[in-house]
């Protein structure tokens, strides 16, 4: 599992500026090409061929200069689709182009951001078989003044319930630019379990092993993906990377309910990887 080719999706809102310029940052995780993408599905007044394609054209291919200027290889692509379901169309493209990773903005806990969780992004997060970057955006957009994933692969924090999915989410440390990463593996349990602090300290010895910089461990203990967000913030991690879906027990649903709760309030930046890529 490598990067190199970043997909960014965009509604070409105010925001997107923000997310266009912080492309310049993923450099330090090996990104070197994104392609913009943007979907237009819903219908206009006149039908689709009436649509007038050259506003949104001239924002993207301004948008490209932006990453050219920064050091990146770009390319841009506008689907308009009357009736199109987006996450599919989002998805589709992903795999079309060959790109290995999948960029989308993220709004947080708002009524804005259920509805945008509910009706594009949480999709894609569950129906993505390719890794997944998800960037805290603003409602009140800077322009790109402020990265929006700056020093990214600083502290990444590895939750892990030792799952086939927690550990695969591991695999995304093939990529040689995250070993050089300060790791913390944080287990949070719902209730104590025996045979746990063994198979917490195999996961950092396997990092240790495969040449990743610095790994610590932590357990905590209570809700899940609150644990998750709380020690991301109270440990200043830039990232989290997780599994996107599977489950440690069967009485414990861990990766695929939380990976959508930490989504929605989490201020950081968060890489999500698929059980199965």
């Amino acid at each position: 599992m490598k990067f190199s080719h970043a997909l960014l999706a965009l509604d070409l809102s105010p925001s997107s500026e923000d997310l266009v310029h912080g492309m310049a940052d993923l450099k330090e995780i090996g990104i070197k090409k994104v392609t913009l993408l943007t979907v237009v599905t819903k219908d206009y007044p006149n039908g689709k061929e009436k649509f007038d394609r050259s506003a949104d054209e001239s924002k993207l291919s301004d948008y490209k200069d932006i990453l050219k200027k920064n050091g990146l290889q770009a390319e841009w692509a506008l689907k308009v689709e009357k009736g199109a379901y987006a996450p599919t169309e989002i998805l589709e493209s992903m795999h079309k182009i060959g790109a290995d990773l999948l960029v989308i903005g993220n709004k947080g806990h708002t009524l804005l951001a259920d509805m945008l969780l509910g009706s594009v992004a949480s999709e894609v997060i569950h129906r993505a078989d390719v890794p997944l970057l998800l960037l805290r955006i603003s409602d009140k957009p800077g322009k790109g003044e402020v990265s929006i994933c700056k020093n990214v692969s600083r502290h990444i924090l590895l939750p892990i319930d030792f799952s086939e999915a927690a550990d695969q989410a591991m695999q995304a440390f093939q990529q040689k630019e995250l070993r050089d990463a300060s790791v913390t593996v944080l287990n949070v349990q719902t209730m104590p379990k025996e045979g746990e602090p063994e198979k917490l300290q195999e996961r950092v010895d396997y990092l240790k092993r495969i040449g990743v910089r610095e790994v610590q461990s932590e357990t905590r203990h209570g809700n899940i993906w609150i644990e998750i967000t709380e020690f991301a913030d109270k440990k200043d991690a830039s990232m989290i990377l997780m599994g996107s879906q599977g489950k440690g027990y069967a009485e414990d649903v861990f990766i695929g309910s939380n990976s959508l709760r930490v989504a929605r309030h989490t201020s950081k930046p968060l890489m999500l990887i698929p059980a199965h890529t």
